[in-house]
C-alpha cells in the first residue's frame, strides 16, 4: 500500500512538500509517491474555483526533478485511485467528502485544515493510503531528516562555473541575497522597497568581515536600480543560470540575507556552514526560522 503527496508550486514550495513526503517514507516505510498534476493548481482550474491569488502568480514547472531526489513521481494507474480530488463532478465531490472524514478505503488529508500535531501523527504508521495535501511550513515536519535532504536537494548534473566565480565562492565570504519580486509585486507581498534590505545589509557587515554579495533576484535590472549594496558584489541572476542552477550557486554562499521566499529559504537552510549568518524578514512563517537566524 502506498500514500501520495500533493505537489504544487514553486520550486521552493516544492521542496517543502517533498520533505514532508521523505520523512513520511522514512517514519512508516511506506512507499510515498510524489503527484505533480497540479503544480500550478490545474485541478483549481478545472472547477472553476481558481482565486484571485493563484491567478496573479507566475506559472511554475516541476523542478524537483532536478536533483538527486529518490522517491518517484506516481504513475496513471496509482493516480487513478485518487481521480476524485478534482470533484469535477457530484460523485467526485461524495467521494472527496467520504475520504477526507474517513469514511473510505481512500483517505485524504488536507494539512491546512488538521494543523500540524494532527499532521505529525499521520507520519505514524496507518494501514489504509493517504493523499497528503499541504504546504508543511513547520521545522517539525523535516528538521529531524535535514542531513538526507542535504543530500537529496543537489543537483544531479554539475554546474559549469566561470572561474572567477569559482574562486569567488571557494575563498570569499560571499553572502548570497536575495530580491523577490515578479509576482509578488502583483499579490502584495513584495518587500524590496522597504528598509530590510539596507537594515540586513548593515547588520550583515557588522557580523562579516570583507563581505562579497552575490546578488539573486527576478528583477535583477530593478535591483541595479534600485538597491544599494556597498563594497564588492556580482549580479548572479543576469549571468544566464536556469533557477535550479541559482538555487545551487546560493546554497553555497558562506552567509544569506533571504527575502520572504521559500526558495532562498532552503539555500540558506541547506547551507553547510557551521558559522553562517542568516537574515530573514520578521513575522515570515515563523514555524520554518531556526532558532540562530536573526529576524529583522
Amino acid at each position: 500500500m502506498e500514500d501520495v503527496v500533493k505537489i504544487t508550486d514553486g520550486l521552493g514550495n516544492q521542496m517543502f512538500q517533498y520533505a514532508f513526503a521523505l520523512r513520511l517514507h522514512m517514519v512508516n516505510g511506506r512507499r510515498v509517491y510524489l503527484d505533480t498534476r497540479f503544480i500550478n493548481h490545474e485541478d483549481k482550474f478545472v472547477k472553476e474555483r481558481m482565486d484571485w491569488f493563484y491567478q496573479n502568480c507566475d506559472r511554475r514547472k516541476y523542478g524537483l526533478e532536478n536533483f538527486r531526489i529518490t522517491l518517484p513521481k506516481a504513475n496513471a494507474d496509482i493516480l487513478a485511485r485518487w481521480q476524485f480530488v478534482n470533484q469535477r463532478n457530484s460523485i467526485e465531490k461524495f467521494l472527496y467528502s467520504l475520504s477526507q472524514n474517513d469514511l473510505w478505503f481512500w483517505r485524504l488529508k488536507e494539512e491546512g485544515q488538521m494543523g500540524v500535531e494532527n499532521t505529525l501523527s499521520l507520519l505514524k504508521k496507518h494501514i489504509r493510503p493517504v493523499y497528503f495535501m499541504g504546504y508543511y511550513f513547520d521545522l517539525r515536519y523535516f528538521d529531524e531528516i535535514r542531513p538526507f535532504l542535504q543530500k537529496e536537494f543537489c543537483l544531479k548534473k554539475p554546474i559549469l562555473l566561470p572561474t572567477h566565480l569559482r574562486k569567488i565562492l571557494n575563498g570569499s565570504n560571499t553572502v548570497g541575497i536575495h530580491i523577490r519580486r515578479g509576482d509578488f509585486t502583483k499579490v502584495f507581498r513584495d518587500i524590496s522597497q522597504k528598509n530590510y534590505y539596507p537594515k540586513a545589509m548593515e547588520i550583515m557587515d557588522e557580523h562579516v568581515e570583507a563581505p562579497i554579495y552575490l546578488v539573486f533576484s527576478d528583477d535583477i535590472g530593478w535591483v541595479k536600480e534600485n538597491l544599494n549594496i556597498n563594497g564588492r558584489k556580482l549580479y548572479i541572476s543576469e549571468m544566464g543560470f536556469s533557477d535550479y542552477e541559482e538555487f545551487a550557486i546560493m546554497k553555497h554562499c558562506k552567509h544569506h540575507i533571504i527575502a520572504n521566499s521559500t526558495f532562498s529559504y532552503w539555500a540558506a537552510y541547506l547551507n553547510r556552514n557551521p558559522n553562517k549568518t542568516v537574515i530573514c524578514p520578521k513575522r515570515w512563517k515563523t514555524g520554518i526560522i531556526p532558532k540562530d537566524w536573526i529576524s529583522i
